[in-house]
């Protein structure tokens, strides 16, 4: 199997928000990138059958794994949507597609409350400075606006009214969170025109109504619009390391089962680490600890946190089948006395009949308690969670304080299950002015970048990570992308 090389001036790994966003303002300076993705493209098709659903998931639920512990079912591997990472104390998973995590998320874009970005971040981000100007184009780039008054009155989102009302009940704060959603396709979901998806809560492995927008569709779509982005799907990146001037970035290309059709290498001038927190840091933890790039700060691999709670209460009204998605309901409990909270009404999509089931989504602000570190013995990266930390412990205890309340003003309501170990949430690994400069430029490399949710100093404070990981990002990309056009010769090219 012969090999091939070539060079880069650019090349990008992954295309979540951070490597998506980057790659549209190299793109807009004239900038020339290879994006590299190990996933496949999963484009929305009229059928209605791009994805598997949590009905009956099939090998597109997992990537390249027979398994996935959002199931029981047993598939043949498949390059699928979902990679679930065992750690120890916790289960990380990470999306695998063009698009990243904007393929499976709920897509929920929610600015933390100020006290815990600044609790979160510390010196190393000026929240005032974020607010002003790096969440609005955030917003702006990723397009996401509240529910519309008419589908949230309809009955397809009685469950998130029902949720709304008891919290009000209990005096916590209740708001619409903006949603990276085409509120048209939800509307041809519910006239029957398109096939239904969010509406019955099946967004857990994609949205096959096309209601997502994933970033495929949106700005990966207008990046390579351009024709200055050359994107590289099911290339699986193998390794990192220096090569005169530049970083040589090793992959192997796969088929859809996983098989390796060939291998590879591209050297770049600039290499930019957009892989996600599990993707980025296992990268570079690995690269550190076989000496590929042994000037890695110790910081690297550390800084993780995991927030993500799944709660279920009962006792409520009966609610419509599926629910009606995606989260568009956010509860605030700022007064609790362990820790604040925040919840989204979240679809369940098989909720048994007969018990008045609602499902939320519960976070408080992580702690970055978690590690990454290389076992030179098995070659392999672990990940640490300290389940018993009562850093840890504080969050769920502040979620059972902000169920009680629910339950005690709104008599009948039970708290039935709690669920912690498996997040697409986890953030971390490569802290923000500790291994990297506050524009993503690592400590001890020239011109090698990470610009993802690695960044974050292992909490999104509180709520999901997905518009901070952006936020951010764009901060990122504005302070690089001059540096590099400079640097390439083709600044406004």
């Amino acid at each position: 199997m012969e090999a091939t090389h070539e060079r880069a001036d650019v090349v990008i790994v992954g295309s979540g928000y951070g490597g998506a966003i980057t790659a549209l303002r190299l793109a807009e300076a004239g900038v020339r990138c290879v994006l590299i993705e190990r996933g496949r493209r999963w484009p929305v098709t009229p059928a209605g059958d791009t994805f598997t659903t949590q009905v009956a998931p099939d090998g597109r639920a997992a990537w390249l794994d027979t398994k996935s512990p959002l199931s029981e079912a047993v598939f043949d591997k498949y390059t699928g949507i979902l990679e679930s990472f065992e750690g120890e104390g916790t289960t990380v998973l990470a999306a695998a597609g063009y698009g990243g995590a904007s393929l499976t998320s709920n897509g929920t874009m929610i600015e933390p409350l100020p006290r815990l970005f600044r609790d979160a971040f510390g010196d190393s981000l000026d929240y005032d400075e974020m607010h002003e100007r790096w969440y609005p184009e955030a917003r702006s780039l990723i397009g996401c606006s509240p529910i519309p008054d008419e589908l949230y009155a309809s009955p397809f989102y009685e469950s998130a009214r029902t949720f709304a009302d008891q919290a009000a009940k209990a005096g916590l704060s209740v708001e619409k969170v903006a949603l990276a959603v085409d509120w048209d396709a939800i509307r041809g979901e519910a006239d029957g025109t398109r096939v239904m998806a969010e509406l019955l809560g099946l967004n857990l492995f994609g949205v096959n109504s096309g209601a997502q927008r994933s970033l495929d569709r949106t700005l990966l779509a207008r990046a390579e619009a351009t024709l200055r982005v050359d994107v590289r799907t099911l290339t699986d990146v193998t390794g990192v390391h220096p090569d005169g001037a530049g970083y040589r970035v090793e992959y192997r290309r796969i088929d859809e089962t996983g098989r390796v059709l060939g291998r590879g290498s591209l050297t770049a001038r600039h290499l930019i680490l957009s892989a996600g927190s599990l993707g980025t840091t296992r990268m570079l933890v690995r690269a550190r600890g076989t000496g590929a790039l042994p000037d890695l700060d110790a910081s690297v691999g550390s800084m993780i946190g995991n927030s993500e709670l799944v709660t279920i209460r009962t006792g409520m009204p009966e609610n419509n089948p599926g629910q009606g998605g995606p989260s568009a309901i956010l509860v605030r409990d700022t007064e609790n006395p362990h820790a604040p909270t925040a919840m989204l009404n979240f679809p369940w999509v098989d909720a048994p009949p007969g018990v008045g089931a609602i499902a939320a989504i519960g976070a408080s602000p992580s702690p970055p308690a978690g590690s990454y570190r290389y076992d030179a013995d098995s070659g392999e990266v672990r990940m640490t969670w300290p389940v018993d930390d009562p850093r840890v412990r504080r969050m769920t205890d502040a979620m059972h304080a902000t169920l009680d309340k629910l339950n005690a003003a709104n008599p009948g309501t039970r708290t039935e299950l709690t669920i912690s170990g498996a997040s697409g949430n986890t953030v971390g690994g490569v802290p923000l002015g500790l291994a990297c400069d506050t524009a993503g430029r690592l400590h001890g490399y020239r011109n090698l970048y990470v610009v993802d949710g690695s960044l974050l100093h292992g909490s999104s404070a509180g709520v999901p990570p997905a518009l901070t990981v952006s936020a951010v990002a764009a901060r990122c990309a504005a302070r690089i992308v001059p540096t590099i056009a400079a640097d390439t010769g083709r600044y406004g090219g």
